[in-house]
C-alpha cells in the first residue's frame, strides 16, 4: 500500500514525520522498523484535509496519515481460540 489508508483500522506503518508539536519526536522518528498503529476517522467530512488521522502506541498527539510509509491493513482482528 502506497497511497495510504482509505478507511479507519489497524495498519503496519514506518512513521517518517512527527507533525510539529509532537512531543519526543527527535527520538522516536523516524522509524525504520514496522508497527501497527491505528487510524481512526477525525472528521465528518471524508473531502477534509484531517478526515484520517493516526495514533501511534505510547504518543500523545495524533499524526497526519502523510507522515508514514504505509503497509498492510486495516489488519483483521484476531480470532477468539
Amino acid at each position: 500500500m502506497t497511497d495510504g489508508p482509505k478507511t479507519a483500522g489497524h495498519y503496519w506503518a514506518k512513521w517518517r514525520i512527527a507533525n510539529d508539536g509532537t512531543r519526543d519526536a527527535g527520538e522516536v522518528v523516524p522509524s525504520d522498523h514496522w508497527e501497527v498503529v491505528q487510524v481512526f476517522e477525525n472528521r465528518l467530512d471524508c473531502t477534509a484535509d484531517e478526515y484520517l488521522m493516526v495514533n501511534v502506541p505510547g504518543v500523545e498527539r495524533s499524526q497526519s496519515i502523510e507522515n508514514f510509509i504505509w503497509g498492510p491493513g486495516p489488519l483483521p482482528p484476531p480470532t477468539a481460540s
